[in-house]
């Protein structure tokens, strides 16, 4: 399993886009609408053989798993840079 990233290695959260457009990647905030958490994507589908992503709370946490139907960009945050 590839090491994850860091809290501090989070990706600011991007410009939001149509959901359908939208991808997670590692490192990305995303709200997670079917548990009504925010978390930092920390492995794809595609690193564990499964179909869900893997988050853990921006703060550092339990991490937990989502569909992608279930996630969306973060909304944007007082403090935190958005890049585009």
């Amino acid at each position: 399993m590839p090491e994850r990233p860091t809290i501090d290695q989070a990706a600011p959260c991007r410009s939001l886009h149509a959901a359908g457009d939208w991808r997670p990647q590692r490192g990305d905030l995303a709200a997670d609408t079917t548990r009504g958490r925010t978390g930092v994507v920390v492995s794809l589908p595609e690193d564990t053989g499964t179909r869900v992503y893997h988050l853990r709370p921006e703060g550092g946490g339990t991490d937990w798993t989502a569909h992608r139907a279930s996630l969306t960009p973060a909304p944007e945050s007082p403090g935190r840079e958005v890049t585009g």
